[in-house]
């Protein structure tokens, strides 16, 4: 491996992680609607297939880490991801305990994104074999994955149902472009689901009663606890911070969590965090067991969902493959799904392992430190400095841009209506944007079975 690659991959890693660093301190932020626009910035621009890897894993660690300072601190999801650990962390600041959940967070991220790479290789190895199997049903796979993790979101039913109009809409606006452009659309549509919830909450400021509902006449207060006086080397030792017990609740929910890339990371960070919960009968250990083990299994689900599909399949068959990660698998002219031809074709075995443990260690070079000794007060600068509005600004562009990259005005237009539809799913009915990835890539064998069950073709 020439060493000017590995010195870029570093190089690369380390500067997402910082940019991902800030990204995730700031509340509310979604990994998707991040991390895929940025990645497929890097892979349109030609970046070489083992710097993006590197790329994506640096992101992935530093982002994981640094959504704990808002969670735990202000019991704020920094991400998505972060969601189910804000129950545990608002019972931490009740304790006045939010710098230990942090720290507790911030390792159990780290550790399980160590123990995520090899062991993800490891299930690869499993599953390579299944590949050929698996290509000819990949389309009834998608559908069985998307009705799974729609039955798992909070609308149930609904959900599962939704997919069926949902994929005429997609496989609808697809023929459009064909028949306006002369191809059909990725980036459009994927984006357009991407910015989904953002464009339905812009939407509402011209409905008059929900302008009123939610308009505000100041600034929301959010108290943050006072920071820890503990002084900490300039890269703590991880297994210093941790109990034998919950060392070893890390290290098992981690290996699980690897296998199960394909349900849905926030639903596997649910269930493994709640099994360590109910263990755990002493408020205080359970509330940082529990915070540990849900970061280290959100870690590990994300690192296993996309080394995994990458190495066995070169398909995006888990939820972190088709959503953040998509651009590594489909992402026209450069990377395809059919034929398969995309980020896996270019990677052996030792860069799965090396490049993905040194894309650990770089990605958390910034992030890691910080969220042990500095959490507070750089969550004090990110909620007085930086507008959230200004961030959703840039990213709305930054998706334009690449809408009309891929089909001018008529991809925009297309991104705008698949991103008012889903955002209305997302926000009124409760079914989220990982549903209607999954629907995406359904959508065709969905389509296609449905008209020819009823004689059309």
């Amino acid at each position: 491996m020439d060493i000017l690659i590995i010195l870029e991959a570093f190089f690369v890693a380390f500067l997402g992680g910082i940019i991902f660093t800030i990204v995730g301190i700031i509340p509310g932020t979604d990994e998707t609607a991040t991390m895929a626009p940025l990645t497929l910035v890097l892979v349109l621009l030609g970046l070489n297939p083992i710097v993006l890897y590197a790329w994506f894993i640096g992101i992935i660690v530093a982002m994981q880490i640094s959504h704990t300072v808002p969670t735990s601190m202000a019991a704020l999801p920094g991400s998505t991801m972060a969601v189910p650990m804000v129950r545990y962390s608002s019972l931490g600041k009740r304790l006045g305990i939010p710098h230990v959940i942090m720290k507790k967070m911030a390792v159990g991220s780290l550790i399980g994104s160590f123990i995520a790479v090899p062991v993800a290789v490891a299930f690869a190895f499993l599953l390579a074999p299944l590949g050929d199997v698996i290509k000819p049903y990949i389309g009834l796979i998608f559908t069985i994955g998307a009705a799974i993790i729609a039955y798992m979101s909070k609308a149930k039913w609904a959900a599962v149902i939704s997919l069926i109009p949902y994929s005429f809409l997609i496989q609808g606006f697809q023929r459009i472009a064909v028949e306006s452009v002369g191809k059909s659309l990725f980036i459009s549509i994927f984006m357009g689901i991407t910015i989904g919830p953002m464009i339905s909450e812009l939407f509402n400021v011209m409905v008059p009663n929900m302008r009123k509902s939610q308009s505000r006449t100041q600034p929301a207060d959010i108290w943050l606890a006072p920071d820890s006086k503990n002084k900490y080397s300039l890269y703590p030792n991880p297994l210093k911070l941790l109990t034998k017990r919950q060392k070893k609740e890390v290290f098992t929910s981690s290996v699980a969590s690897t296998g199960m890339f394909t349900f849905s990371p926030v639903g596997t960070t649910v269930l493994l965090g709640e099994l360590v919960a109910g263990k755990n009968k002493e408020l205080y250990t359970k509330i940082t067991s529990t915070v540990a083990v849900q970061d280290a299994v959100s870690n590990a689900t994300y690192l296993g969902g996309i080394i995994i599909s990458l190495l066995a399949f070169g398909l995006p068959i888990s939820p972190v493959a088709l959503g953040p990660g998509a651009p590594l698998f489909n992402a026209p002219p450069r990377f395809t799904i059919d034929p398969i031809h995309n980020l896996s074709s270019f990677l052996t075995i030792s860069d799965y392992i090396f490049i993905g443990l040194l894309a650990v260690v770089a990605g958390s070079l910034f992030a890691y430190p910080l969220a042990i000794k500095n959490a507070r007060k750089w969550t004090e600068m990110m909620f007085k400095k930086i507008s959230h509005e200004a961030l959703i600004g840039a990213f709305l562009g930054l998706i334009f841009m690449l809408a009309f990259y891929e089909a001018g005005i008529m991809g925009i237009l297309i991104a705008l209506c698949i991103g008012l539809f889903g955002g209305i799913l997302h926000n009124i009915f409760e079914i989220h944007t990982g549903v209607q990835f999954m629907a995406y890539y359904a959508s065709g064998w969905i389509v296609a079975n449905i008209i020819s069950s009823i004689g059309l073709i």
